[in-house]
């Protein structure tokens, strides 16, 4: 047992993660964050909604903090997200014996690589399980810088990753609360106060680096195709860092993305050609017929051929599979072709929104996910049972980001709810589907003055 990886397992299951200098850390981060974010709103006092700021930020932290003490307590010092600080530790400790081989291991992408190149036992070895998987290693290599003023504390960087979070999420709530389709409570109700998103989407882990890289990318992308305001060349170095974030770390998160917007933009070319009847047609048939390409041509490559085969292998494994308990549902697939993905839409796509339903979420770390259910189920009795029914889809038809946020929470719904099986795992990979989802719910919220100036933009 004298081998490397085992040491490495030994160093890291002995991890003192509340020694007197992660608990003053933590103190003076906790200080220095509020410090920060009750600046920004002293700036701000003008305006009334960023008296969410605050609040926003403390209740992502709570359920950070939570799903820290999760890792550590219940999973015993396991689990990706430790796995995540875990390689960012080491490659901290690597940095400080070789630098170059530090910069070696940042900037290396290849699919193929060994842990024993430029890690030793006076580094550590990172856990092979995240070191040999890309998108994982990835997200050790984005925590590595914060490990150089974080002391390697990990409350103390999850914390750091909730503040920064919360700043991608503002970003969002100001985007969409610029549209005036909401009160401001429904909206910081969708993007800050969701314990499920708080708890999933805000520490160290794959979801949390996603969230951010979704916000950002809507944030600036909307400034570039915006008539009121001015674009830089800011706003496009952030689009590609955002989309090549997600090409990193979920890859198929492009298509999510990218089809979605396709049809926001038929919205706005709608608007624009809505006199000329042949030209809109020929728009809309050229941009829909574009979405429809973009999937095809996605089903064809290695990647797509990949992702079939994971998501066979997982499905047949988890369903039968009893070492992984009995919180999973059965969609019944058999067939994994893309035909047989096509069928599994419906309800692959209820899971990814409703499910788990209260009555199966009876355990103790499914239960606040059961009420989101009934939430989320009441908000869309509302919206179905609403005398005014067609005005609201017609909202949502003609207004480009719910267009967009509707197809983004359709689509990935449908790939968490497709691929997860377990409970576990789909209340973690859905979570970024809620908040688009209650927008797209909330979203018949509209006064009528507002309704009179959108009718009066339609026109030009």
């Amino acid at each position: 047992m004298n081998t490397p990886e085992a040491a490495s397992f030994i160093v890291d299951r002995n991890y003192l993660f509340f020694t007197p200098l992660d608990i003053a850390a933590t103190i003076l981060g906790i200080i220095a964050i509020f410090i920060l974010l009750y600046l920004r709103k002293q700036r701000n006092k003008d305006q009334e909604h960023f008296k969410y700021l605050i609040p926003a930020y403390f209740f992502k932290a709570i359920f950070v903090v939570a799903n820290a003490l999760f890792y550590i307590i219940v999973y015993k010092v396991g689990g990706d997200s430790i796995g995540y600080w875990d390689g960012a530790v080491k490659l901290n400790n690597l940095f400080w014996v070789d630098p170059m081989a530090y910069f070696q291991e940042i900037f290396d992408s290849s699919e193929v690589r060994t842990i024993y190149n430029n890690f030793s036992i006076q580094t550590g070895y990172p856990d092979s399980h995240i070191y040999g998987e890309r998108e994982s290693f990835f997200i050790s290599k984005i925590a590595s810088f914060f490990t150089f003023f974080t002391f390697k504390g990990y409350i103390l960087m999850s914390l750091i990753f909730a503040f920064i979070t919360t700043n991608a999420s503002w970003k969002l709530f100001e985007l969409v609360r610029g549209y005036k389709l909401h009160k401001d409570w429904h909206l910081a109700l969708a993007i800050f106060f969701i314990p499920s998103l708080s708890f999933w989407c805000g520490g160290i882990s794959k979801d949390t680096v996603i969230w951010v890289a979704l916000c950002y990318f809507l944030h600036h992308l909307y400034q570039i195709i915006s008539i009121d305001k001015k674009a830089s060349f800011i706003n496009w170095i952030v689009i590609f860092i955002c989309l090549y974030v997600m090409l990193q770390v979920r890859s198929f998160m492009i298509i999510t993305v990218l089809v979605p917007l396709l049809f926001a933009y038929t919205v706005r070319l709608t608007k624009k050609f809505q006199n000329r009847k042949f030209e809109l047609n020929f728009i809309r048939f050229f941009l829909i017929s574009l979405g429809i390409s973009v999937v095809i041509i996605f089903f064809q490559t290695p990647e797509a051929e990949k992702f079939l085969n994971e998501a066979a292998v997982i499905n047949q494994d988890m369903s039968t599979n009893k070492t992984y308990g009995t919180n999973r549902y059965n969609l019944n697939i058999t067939d994994y072709s893309p035909t047989g993905m096509l069928s599994a839409i419906p309800p692959a796509v209820i899971a990814g929104f409703y499910r788990p339903f209260i009555w199966e979420s009876l355990s103790v770390s499914l239960f606040l996910n059961g009420i989101e259910s009934i939430v989320l189920l009441y908000f869309t009795f509302r919206f179905l049972v609403s005398t005014k029914i067609r005005q609201r889809i017609q909202l949502i038809r003609k207004h480009e980001f719910l267009i967009f946020g509707f197809f983004f929470a359709f689509i990935l719904a449908y790939f968490a709810g497709f691929t997860s099986i377990l409970f576990g795992v789909l209340v973690r990979f859905k979570a970024p589907v809620l908040p688009f989802l209650v927008i797209i719910l909330t979203s018949y919220y509209l006064n009528e003055k507002v309704q009179k100036e959108l009718k009066k933009k339609a026109k030009l």
